[in-house]
């Protein structure tokens, strides 16, 4: 067993604490929370679970059910292939989703932005970074991560930096 360090420990969440992952891992389970840099890798894992899911595009009915736009039902970013991720318009679209789907399902970050790379003719992928302030770690420290979007699946990865 390592000795524990002086460093804050963060509880980890209900999720955090089921799921495991590094199952192979030789680890001790039995410490109470996670270090930073441990707590930056779950954000960034969950943070690739939300721009990794869609949802369906807003019906207009926001007037009558003004909550659902921060539940699970609006859980995701809409379908990216009716964008043109060359034209700046879309990329600027494209941005302001990613930043409103991070500020709506991830509590943990604060003040988010969101910047573009804008993508080569010839790239099939589009580079992007979300800073943000991580609110639950007592000092409240920047964090930054990088991201990017594979055009033709639209998948997303997502690393700490």
């Amino acid at each position: 067993m390592k000795p524990h360090s002086r460093q804050a420990l963060i509880l980890p969440s209900v999720l955090d604490r089921l799921f495991d992952d590094a199952p192979d891992s030789e680890a001790d389970a039995s410490l109470p929370g996670f270090d930073l840099a441990a707590y930056k890798r779950t954000v960034a894992r969950d943070l690739e679970w939300l721009l990794n899911s869609r949802n369906m595009p807003a019906d207009g009915d926001d007037d009558l059910h003004p909550q659902a736009h921060a539940s699970i039902l609006r859980f995701g970013i809409e379908d990216l292939s009716s964008l043109s991720l060359l034209d700046p318009d879309h990329r600027a679209l494209l941005r302001d989703r990613l930043r409103l789907a991070i500020e709506r399902h991830e509590p943990r970050l604060a003040k988010v932005r969101v910047a573009l790379d804008a993508p080569g003719s010839n790239e099939r992928s589009l580079r992007f970074r979300v800073d943000a302030v991580l609110k639950v770690h007592p000092g409240k420290p920047p964090v930054s991560f990088d991201a990017m979007l594979q055009l033709a699946s639209s998948a997303c990865r997502v690393r700490d930096c």
